[in-house]
């Protein structure tokens, strides 16, 4: 347990035997713990060896068992005699009847073969047979034709003959008609006549001559033939003039009507040519077709006779076959039969034994699930201790942030408070001020410099009234003053609660004191080792004992720095090379970042330069426009807390804090800065309150966030400077160019474009949209008129809300028609106006909802009244339990990645500007000061 503060405390030195006597015993007992840590494992091990081993030689001796058994039943029923070899003269016999077989198959196949030429060559033959018929009988009819061809010949040759003889009487008779034409009219001329030959003469004469002559030829045949009359003229006769022209005419209606008969006769005669042409088409066909079915049917017929003979053929030998076995089939039924009973039971027993062996295997099985089970168990709950472990880190930072505003909000008290006084004494008129200004002076002082102090020793304090701490001290303040306190004799369970809760935090405190005595000496050891490096390095420089810095840290590239003792870091944009993931706890004056802390670049402004390599330079311009683009969030943020935290001062406040005894009841406003540690005033609206407690979080959370991205950044940094600075300037080209293009994609990647850079713009983008809507909201209520009603102690509780109902109606008469409250139409975007589970309104990210507050035993509901059971209402804390709920917000996680620990405090936290740059707020503080006084 913590002594009292006003309690002296004595500190020995560490030379002392005591101590030395403690350390050693300290040693020893570390020593001790770990050998029997490692005697412990070792046992484990140990044991789970023999376990298995147990188990093991269980199954096999099941195993062994379950083997007898199944070698007992196999000696009972033995294996089946095999088959006794058969005799050589059956087996050549076999092989004889198998090549006889093939022999008879391929003899089978060939004699199909040759049936089927032979009936395709009878077909033949019948065919060559019918065709001699048919051509005999063409021979003979075209002998026939070359008969009548030759007595056409010779007709026709007589027929010329006649013609030659008309042609003749014909020029006779045209020469005797000229004559006769010539002795009437001497003068008449006669026509050409065209020279002729007879042959073509008689081609080209008129048909009516032509039909002429052939009829006097016809005529002149028939007289020659028929007896000659007296009366009959001859050749020598002269005829007249009248009958030669009547000759003529007669010859050629002879000629027209032999040309006549002629063409009819040639019609007739090539329609019969048609027709007879059509008939041998269709008798062809015919015969084609009878051609193809005749040699399919063939064909059928041959497969269907091969077909016949393969049956009867494999009737007979079936036949003999089954006559050649019938007379030992029964008996090798039997005995196959018998050797089946044995191979069943044979089978059974070994299924019985493998069965066995499968439940032993599912029974290994199932424990071995249940190994598995355990190991998952452990394995959960190691990872959720290498999650809160990681969570750690945002509540490190958050501490952290928590920690530097605290420090500038009490060194703000402290100068306000010496301004306050050096004002009053340099306007006191007279040796000394009076009595009552030099205690109320006293007073302030006091209250700020022992701010904890008085917090502690006083009444509950804000931190307290708001966290898992302050839950008994609650509970006995709802139940009064008089049973707050139990009597002497009695055994308080919640101051016991308490009691127990303070000593593990005192065993903490201790461990993380000797987590830092150890942190301290492996740095020690790590500064040893760079030294060591740098001094290996290729042409680097030798390190002295004056650069080494008062973290830890050494330079590389730093050949006369001065450090001194007012200035611990180092200068703008160069990065050091710290610790691994060693948290280190410092102090808040050397914590400011090397881009806000102005005073330490003036001083380093006279010291040399140091000469950075031209990769390093690269790589620090590379870098630049990430680290640039987080200050100006972190002003951002820090500006809008500081807003935030004067609008809750702002509020107005019916009900003064009970007086202490370190400072008066006074009416002054009260600063604020972790607004989730301010008390609700009772007069202020829950919903207004509650979405202050919410935005606050929401921008505690977006520092948080900004902070961690700034120290990945830096580690980055780090790690490829220290890859760029290791083997000096003779080191591989290559390797350093690959670890440039690493640096210009890590670059690339987390540009502008980065979706976890847009996200958390964009979130403080909203938070700002957010506190304006928040202004506005106040400035309105500000205009409205608040009644509050008083209600009795025992009605408070139950008609809380009736009364909060009685209020918005009261004030909502200065609402807007469309609005039925206030609250109506304002859009939040980081925090939510409807509530959960009550009328006070969480943030978006609120870690109130995270699981591993679900079953803790406290109450975190934010509920604005009390029900019958007794709960009070517990807003959000800002204590262990509300940051390991900060698991749930993966905000930063989308950010930056993975989460990894933060190295220390001089990573780019944010304190804000430095006394010389805000002038114009301390004279706002004063001034407020003033009237505080007044």
């Amino acid at each position: 347990m913590t002594s009292s503060p006003h309690s002296p405390s004595h500190h020995l030195p560490s030379s002392h035997p005591l101590i030395s006597e403690l350390t050693s015993l300290r040693q020893q007992l570390a020593q001790y713990q770990r050998t029997a840590h490692q005697a412990g494992i070792q046992l484990q091990s140990a044991r789970l060896e023999a376990e298995l081993r147990k188990e093991e030689g269980e199954g096999l001796k099941k195993d062994n068992e379950s083997l007898k058994k199944e070698v007992e039943i196999l000696r009972a029923n033995p294996i089946p005699p095999p088959i006794p070899p058969t005799s050589t003269a059956l087996t050549e016999l076999s092989l004889a009847h198998r090549r006889l077989s093939s022999k008879l198959d391929l003899a089978e196949s060939q004699l199909s073969s040759v049936q089927h030429e032979l009936a395709t060559a009878e077909q033949a033959v019948e065919r060559l047979m019918k065709e001699r018929e048919g051509d005999r009988a063409t021979i003979n009819e075209l002998r026939r034709v070359e008969e009548d061809r030759e007595e056409e010949i010779e007709w026709e040759r007589g027929e010329r003959k006649k013609v030659e003889e008309q042609k003749k009487l014909c020029d006779l008779a045209l020469q005797e008609y000229s004559t006769l034409v010539q002795s009437i009219d001497p003068s008449a001329v006669p026509p050409l006549t065209p020279s002729k030959t007879p042959s073509s003469s008689s081609y080209f004469q008129t048909p009516a001559l032509s039909m002429s002559a052939v009829s006097y030829h016809d005529s002149s045949s028939d007289d020659a033939t028929a007896p000659k009359t007296p009366t009959e003229a001859t050749p020598s006769t002269p005829l007249s003039s009248s009958e030669t022209i009547s000759n003529l005419l007669i010859g050629q209606r002879g000629v027209h009507q032999l040309f006549h008969d002629f063409t009819s006769a040639l019609a007739a005669k090539e329609k019969t040519i048609h027709q007879l042409e059509s008939r041998l088409e269709e008798v062809q066909h015919h015969l084609q077709t009878t051609k193809d079915q005749l040699s399919s049917e063939t064909h059928l017929r041959v497969e269907a006779q091969s077909e016949r003979d393969k049956a009867l053929r494999d009737d007979a030998s079936a036949a003999r076959v089954v006559e050649r076995y019938m007379t030992f089939t029964q008996k090798t039924h039997a005995t196959i039969h018998m050797h089946l009973n044995n191979l069943r039971t044979r089978s059974q027993a070994t299924t019985t034994a493998l069965r066995a062996e499968v439940s032993a295997l599912k029974k290994r099985i199932g424990r071995e699930r249940e190994r598995v089970e355990h190991l998952r168990m452990a394995l959960d709950e190691t990872s959720e201790g290498m999650s809160r472990e990681a969570a750690g880190r945002r509540r490190e930072v958050a501490l952290r942030l928590k920690m530097l505003a605290h420090e500038e909000k009490k060194s703000r008290k402290v100068e306000s408070w010496l301004n306050k006084v050096k004002r009053l004494r340099d306007g006191v008129e007279g040796v000394v001020l009076e009595a009552d200004i030099l205690e109320s002076l006293v007073d302030e002082g006091i209250e700020a410099v022992s701010e904890e102090e008085r917090s502690k020793s006083g009444d509950v304090g804000r931190d307290k009234q708001r966290s898992w701490r302050g839950l008994g001290l609650l509970n006995r303040k709802g139940k009064g003053k008089e049973t707050a306190m139990t009597g002497e004799g009695e055994r308080d369970p919640e101051e016991e609660s308490l009691s127990r809760i303070l000593l593990a935090e005192e065993l903490v405190t201790t461990l993380v004191q000797d987590l830092q005595a150890e942190t301290e000496r492996r740095t020690e050891l790590e500064r040893q080792r760079v030294e060591w490096l740098a001094k290996e390095a290729v042409d680097g420089h030798e390190v002295e004992p004056g650069l080494e810095e008062e973290n830890g840290h050494v330079m590389f590239d730093v050949e006369d720095h001065d450090t001194g003792a007012e200035g611990g870091n180092a200068p703008d944009g160069v990065f050091e090379i710290g610790e691994d993931d060693t948290p280190n706890v410092e102090t808040a004056e050397n914590t400011e970042p090397p881009s806000t802390n102005d005073n330490n670049a003036e001083s380093t402004q006279s010291s040399p330069a140091p000469e950075l390599s031209p990769l390093v330079s690269q790589l620090q311009g590379l870098f630049e426009p990430l680290t640039s683009r987080y200050p100006p969030l972190q002003k951002t943020l820090h500006d809008l807390s500081l807003s935030l935290s004067a609008l809750r001062t702002s509020l107005p406040t019916l009900e003064t804090t009970s007086p202490s005894p370190i400072s008066p009841r006074s009416a002054k406003k009260t600063s604020f800065l972790p607004l989730s540690r301010q008390p609700l005033p009772p007069s202020s609206d829950p919903i207004l309150l509650g979405l202050l407690d919410a935005l606050h979080e929401v921008i505690e959370d977006a520092r948080v966030d900004v902070e961690i991205a700034l120290a990945d950044h830096s580690r980055v940094y780090r790690g490829f400077e220290a890859l760029l600075n290791v083997g000096g300037s003779g080191g591989k080209v290559g390797d350093k160019e690959s670890v440039m293009s690493e640096v210009r994609e890590y670059v690339s990647a987390k540009g502008e474009e980065d979706e976890g850079w847009k996200r958390l713009r964009g979130k403080v983008e909203d938070v700002e949209s957010d506190l304006a809507g928040l202004k506005m909201v106040v400035h309105e209520m500000e205009g409205m008129e608040v009644a509050h009603l008083d209600l009795e102690p025992d009605e408070e509780e139950g008609n809380k809300d009736v009364g909060l109902t009685k209020w918005r109606t009261k004030s909502g008469s200065k609402v807007k028609k469309g609005k039925k409250t206030i609250w109506d139409g304002l859009n939040l975007k980081t925090i939510s106006i409807q509530p959960r589970s009550g009328p006070i309104p969480t943030p978006l990210s609120s870690p109130l909802g995270s699981p591993l507050f679900e079953g803790s035993g406290f109450n975190f509901s934010t509920g604005a009244g009390t029900g019958i059971d007794g709960k009070k209402r517990i807003g959000s804390t800002t204590n262990m339990l509300s940051s390991v709920g900060n698991v749930g917000r993966s905000f930063s996680a989308s950010v930056i990645g993975a989460p990894r620990r933060v190295t220390g405090l001089a990573t780019g936290l944010y304190k804000g500007p430095e006394a010389k740059h805000s002038s114009e707020e301390e004279k706002k503080g004063l001034a407020a000061q003033d009237d505080d006084v007044e």
